[in-house]
C-alpha cells in the first residue's frame, strides 16, 4: 500500500465574530476537496500584518470590522497588499456591496447565513489554483531572465565576430567583436549598403557560401577571405544559418579569424582543429538553447492556460502581453541560438596572497546587518596557529563562505551564528590544510535530509513557511570545494542547530616565512653538519650524481652516500639497506620516482616506509599542483637546486628522523 500527503493549503480568516469564524472553519473542514488550515484574526490592521509575515491561498474578509467598515476594508486591504485572493463576506441587507467589492478587486463574495459548503469550497479552490499558478509563473518569469542574461553574455562576450545580415545585405545586429574584427564602427557597418562587396576580399567565395546557405539553410565553417579596413586580408571560418520568418529575412553568422594558425600550420591540421572547436561549440550551443527554450515554452503554455480562464480586464491583458511577449522571444531564439561557435570554459583557480582575517572580517562586515536584523549573536575565530597570509583563490573562498553564512543566518531566528576555522595539520613545508565550521542555532535539518541538501534547487520547508531562495547555493559551495580538492559536510539536530564545514589546502605566504625577509637556510636549525648519516640518492643523469654528491659531501664531511641510477635500483637497495633520507628523482627510465615511492610505501620494509623522501626535480609546476604528496613523498628540491635549501631541507628532515604513518 501507499499513500500520499495532501498539501495544506493556509487561509486567512478576517472576522472579528468568532461564532463566523468558527462556522466557516466547520464548513472548510467538510468540504473534502478543499485542504486547508484556517488563521483567524479580528481586525484589518491584524490581517494586514498576517499577510505581511506569510502566504496565504486565500482570505475570507468581512467588510465590517472594528478598524473599518464597508468597501474601504477591502480597498486598505488590497492597497497593502495588490495580490491577494480575497473573497468578500458580507451580510444579507449587503448583497449589491458584494458584487461592487467584486467590480474593485474581490475574487469572489458569499452571503453569511447563506454560505453553502460547495460554493464556500469553489470559490477557495479557485483561490488555491490562482495563486499556483502565479507562483509557477512568476518562477518561469525568472528563468526567462536568467537565460536571456546568458545569451547576452554569450553575445557581448564572445571573442568571435557575431552578426545578422537581412537578405537586402545590410547589418540588422552585431557584437563588438564583429567592429574590432573589421576595423570599423557600429554605425559604419550598419550603414553599409553592400557589405558582401565592401569586407570580403573574394567575391567568387561569397557567391559560394550565399548558394550552399540557401540551398541548405546553414552553412559550417566554410573557409572565406576578409578585409580589415579595406586592405589587411584575414582568413576565417564562417558558420551561419538561415533566418525566414513573415518578419524578417536574412541570416545570422559567427566569424572566426584564422589569419595566424593559417600562416604557421598546414590546410588540413587547421581544419581538424576548427572541426574539433565547432563540435565542441555545437554541443554547448545546444544546451543552452534548450534552457532558453524550455521555460519559455512553459510560459507559453501557462499563458493559454490563464487565457482560457475568466479573468479580470486587466489581468487578462497582461497575460496576453507575456503570451505575445514570449511568442517574440522564442522566435528570436529559436533562429540565432542557432550560431554554434561559443566555446564551453571550466571555472579557474587564481593563486594569489591573501590576509585570511582580513578576508573574515569584511566578509563578517558585510553579513552582520542581516544578523542585527533577527537580534542573532554573530562572531568569527581563527587559531593563532592559522598563518596569517595564505595563498589561494580569495575569491572562491570568499564565495562559499557568503553562501554558508547566509544560509546560517536565514534559518536561524534566535541564537547566535558563528564561523571557526582550524589549522588540520601542515602539508609539507610550505602549505597548510584548514577546516572552516560555520554554526548555528536555527532550525536544523532532519537526519535523512542532511546528505540531499548539497544537491541543486534543494529547499528547507517548515509548515506555514517557505524559506526563500533558489536552492542553489550549497551545490554551488560543494562544487568549488571539491574542485579545490576539499570536502565538504554537514550536521544537524532539528530544532537545535547545524554545523557545515569543509577543508582546503593553501600554500602559506611570505609574510609567514622565518625570517620574513629570506629564505631558511641550514643556520636557522639547530643541526651539527659534522653528524653521520646515510643519504639515497637515486638520480640516472651522471652529472646530476656529480654534481649532489659533490655538494653534499662538502657540506657534510661524515655523510655517507649511496647513488642508484633509477627507480628499479633503489627499490632493490631499500631491499636490504637503510637511509637515514633518501632524495628522489622524478623522470627516470626502468622505474620513475613517483612510482618507486609509491612501491617504497606500500611494499617497503617498515623502516624504510618510515623514511622521509624528498623529490628533486626540474619540474617548476610541483610547487602548484602538489603531485609529489599524492604519491607518497614529503617535500621537493626544485632543479637546478639552491645549495642551501638543499642543506636546509636535509637538516630539517633529519632533524624530525622518521616520519608518522597510520
Amino acid at each position: 500500500m501507499s499513500s500520499t500527503t495532501r498539501q495544506v493549503h493556509p487561509i486567512l480568516v478576517v472576522e472579528d465574530n468568532p461564532a463566523d469564524a468558527r462556522f466557516v472553519e466547520i464548513l472548510l473542514m467538510q468540504n473534502e476537496l478543499v485542504n486547508c488550515e484556517t488563521i483567524n484574526v479580528e481586525s484589518l490592521q491584524d490581517g494586514i500584518e498576517a499577510l505581511n509575515d506569510n502566504d496565504f491561498a486565500a482570505v475570507l474578509l468581512d467588510l465590517t470590522l472594528p478598524d473599518s467598515t464597508e468597501l474601504d476594508t477591502l480597498e486598505n486591504l488590497l492597497i497593502a497588499h495588490p495580490d491577494a485572493n480575497v473573497i468578500v463576506m458580507t451580510g444579507h441587507s449587503d448583497q449589491t456591496m458584494g458584487v461592487e467589492a467584486v467590480m474593485r478587486g474581490a475574487q469572489d463574495f458569499i452571503v453569511k447565513g447563506e454560505i453553502e459548503p460547495e460554493k464556500l469550497g469553489r470559490a477557495v479552490r479557485f483561490s488555491i489554483e490562482r495563486s499556483n499558478v502565479k507562483r509557477r509563473l512568476r518562477a518561469a518569469e525568472l528563468e526567462m531572465e536568467q537565460s536571456q542574461q546568458r545569451y547576452q553574455d554569450i553575445f557581448t562576450q564572445s571573442r568571435d565576430a557575431i552578426f545578422i545580415i537581412s537578405k537586402e545585405g545590410r547589418f540588422v545586429d552585431l557584437n563588438e567583436a564583429t567592429c574590432l574584427h573589421f576595423g570599423l564602427g557600429e554605425a559604419v557597418l550598419k550603414n553599409l549598403a553592400n557589405p558582401h562587396e565592401r569586407l570580403f576580399s573574394d567575391w567568387d567565395e561569397v557567391t559560394e557560401f550565399l548558394n550552399q546557405l540557401y540551398k541548405n539553410r546553414s552553412v559550417r565553417d566554410f573557409e572565406i577571405k576578409t578585409r580589415y579596413r579595406d586592405n589587411e586580408m584575414r582568413y576565417c571560418l564562417m558558420s551561419a544559418s538561415l533566418i525566414e520568418n513573415e518578419e524578417f529575412r536574412g541570416y545570422s553568422a559567427i566569424l572566426r579569424d584564422v589569419t595566424e594558425r593559417k600562416q604557421t600550420e598546414k590546410l588540413k591540421k587547421d581544419r581538424a582543429l576548427a572541426q574539433k572547436s565547432a563540435q565542441m561549440r555545437e554541443q554547448f550551443i545546444a544546451s543552452v538553447s534548450h534552457e532558453m527554450r524550455t521555460p519559455m515554452n512553459a510560459i507559453l503554455g501557462m499563458s493559454n492556460i490563464l487565457t482560457d480562464m475568466e479573468l479580470p480586464g486587466e489581468a487578462k491583458n497582461l497575460v496576453g502581453s507575456i503570451k505575445q511577449s514570449s511568442e517574440i522571444l522564442l522566435g528570436i531564439v529559436n533562429d540565432i541560438l542557432e550560431i554554434s561557435t561559443i566555446q564551453n570554459g571550466k571555472v579557474v583557480f587564481e593563486s594569489n596572497a591573501f590576509d585570511l582575517r582580513e578576508l573574515l572580517a569584511s566578509m563578517m562586515n558585510v553579513m552582520q546587518y542581516k544578523a542585527k536584523e533577527k537580534d542573532l549573536y554573530f562572531e568569527w575565530n581563527v587559531d593563532e596557529a592559522v598563518p596569517k597570509t595564505l595563498v589561494g583563490d580569495k575569491l572562491r573562498l570568499n564565495q562559499i563562505l557568503y553562501n554558508l553564512v547566509g544560509n546560517a543566518i536565514k534559518f536561524t531566528d534566535t541564537g547566535y551564528v558563528k564561523v571557526l576555522v582550524q589549522q588540520m595539520y601542515a602539508v609539507g613545508t610550505d602549505s597548510v590544510q584548514l577546516k572552516f565550521v560555520v554554526e548555528d542555532t536555527g532550525i536544523g535539518i532532519p537526519a535523512d535530509k542532511v546528505d540531499s541538501v548539497f544537491e541543486t534547487f534543494t529547499r528547507i520547508r517548515q509548515k506555514n513557511r517557505l524559506f526563500e531562495g533558489t536552492g542553489l547555493g550549497l551545490s554551488i559551495v560543494k562544487n568549488l570545494v571539491e574542485q579545490q580538492g576539499g570536502k565538504v559536510g554537514a550536521t544537524s539536530t532539528v530544532g537545535k542547530g547545524s554545523e557545515f564545514f569543509f577543508d582546503l589546502i593553501f600554500d602559506v605566504g611570505q609574510a609567514d616565512r622565518t625570517p620574513a625577509d629570506r629564505p631558511p637556510v641550514l643556520a636557522d636549525l639547530d643541526f651539527d653538519v659534522n653528524r653521520a648519516f646515510r643519504l639515497l640518492l637515486v638520480e640516472d643523469h651522471k652529472m646530476n650524481q656529480l654534481v649532489a654528491s659533490k655538494t653534499l659531501e662538502r657540506k657534510f664531511p661524515n655523510l655517507s652516500l649511496t647513488i642508484a641510477e633509477d627507480g628499479q635500483k633503489a627499490v632493490d637497495i631499500l631491499a636490504t639497506e637503510d637511509f637515514d633520507l633518501i632524495l628522489m628523482d622524478i623522470q627516470m627510465p626502468n622505474m620513475d620516482g613517483y612510482e618507486a615511492t609509491e612501491y617504497l610505501r606500500a611494499h617497503g620494509r617498515p623502516s624504510v616506509r618510515d623514511t622521509y623522501i624528498l623529490a628533486m626535480t626540474a619540474h617548476a609546476h610541483i610547487a602548484q599542483d602538489k603531485t609529489h604528496l599524492q604519491h607518497g613523498m614529503d617535500d621537493y628540491v626544485l632543479k637546478p637546486f639552491k645549495p642551501e635549501e638543499l642543506f636546509y631541507k636535509i637538516g630539517k628532515y633529519l632533524l624530525k628522523g622518521k616520519r608518522t604513518t597510520t
